[in-house]
Order: C-alpha cells, then sequence, then structure tokens
C-alpha cells in the first residue's frame, strides 16, 4: 500500500501519556510558548518574534501539507507540547529521517522518548520502511538520549553547515531498522 495513504490512517496517534494529531491554528499560542524562546530551539530554528511569525509556520510547515506532521499534545494537561515530522522520507528507498522539537517545560519526562519510538514502530511496521534516522547535532545532549532511549544506534558523525545558523557543526545520525 502507499506510504501516503498509510500515514493518512495514522493522522491520529494515541500513546500512554500522549496524542500525536494533525495541527491546527488553535495551538498557535501552544507553539508560540516554546517557539519563541530561543534558548529551547538552540539547535532547531531560530526563535519566532511573535505570533503572526508562529501562525504562518503552522500554516505554511504543517496544514499545507499535513501528512507526516504531527502535534504532541500530552494528556495530562491537553497541551500542544512540541511536534514530530518526517523531515525527509524517500518512497524508493522506504527510509524516513524524523525531526522534533519539545517545550522545555516538558524535558526530562521521557515524553519525546514515547513519541519518537511509537512513530518509528508504526514505521517500520505499518508504514513498511526498512529504517528511520535521526540527525543530531553532537552537542545537543537531550536529543541524543531521546535516540538511543528509543533503541537507535549511531550510524555515522559528520561535519555540515547549520541549516539556519550556517555555521560548520559536529552531527551524529542515528539509525534504527525493521530488524532491530
Amino acid at each position: 500500500m502507499n506510504i501516503y495513504v498509510q500515514m493518512a490512517s495514522f493522522n491520529l496517534i494515541e500513546t500512554e501519556q500522549l496524542v500525536l494529531r494533525p495541527l491546527s491554528m488553535s495551538d498557535d499560542k501552544d507553539m508560540f510558548a516554546y517557539a519563541s524562546q530561543a534558548d529551547n530551539l538552540v539547535y532547531v530554528f531560530p526563535a519566532h518574534k511573535d505570533i503572526a511569525e508562529t501562525r504562518l509556520a503552522i500554516a505554511l510547515l504543517f496544514m499545507k501539507a499535513p501528512l507526516g506532521k504531527w502535534a504532541i499534545e500530552n494528556k495530562a494537561d491537553q497541551k500542544m507540547i512540541g511536534t514530530l515530522t518526517f523531515v525527509k522520507l524517500d518512497e524508493k528507498q522506504r527510509t524516513a529521517e524524523i525531526g522534533y522539537v519539545l517545550n522545555q517545560a516538558y524535558w526530562g519526562k521521557g515524553l519525546m522518548t514515547e513519541a519518537v519510538r511509537t512513530l518509528t514502530d508504526i514505521s517500520l511496521t505499518a508504514f513498511g520502511l526498512n529504517y528511520v534516522d535521526i540527525v543530531v547535532d553532537s552537542k545537543n545532549l537531550g536529543s541524543i538520549k531521546v535516540a538511543e532511549k528509543a533503541g537507535f544506534r549511531i550510524a555515522d558523525s559528520y561535519k555540515a553547515l547549520s541549516p539556519y545558523t550556517k555555521v560548520l557543526r559536529n552531527f551524529r545520525r542515528y539509525r534504527k531498522g525493521k530488524h532491530e
């Protein structure tokens, strides 16, 4: 079955503590709460200056083509606390790279690990992917822990320009395959 048809059937994913769901404009305040905090985004993207920038990001980056992009909603307080997306998807090779961001107020609680583990398991089974990658700045210890706790292993390390700062950085590619 086509991977996009499969993704459409998994647009709502429930875990023990989270709901992974499509983003909507009503998520603007929750997203702005973390997207406007530079210390929350050191390895991700530049901080949003105002709510209008957040609304534009929701419309263009998440709602325009929503498949493979999920809001992370915390069941305990029903807040949208981050996003989890397929940054790259190769239909032919049946591979993907996922990226994520989480509101700093929810760091260290195992929530992102739960989200990543769940999406990866679905990707390797229901979506039929051969492997899933996570690319992490080598200084981003929180994301390294998420990848390792979710069962990913280092595939390689390399230097590249950061997409936002254009500074040469060290990156690690973590990978989890079907049979791991």
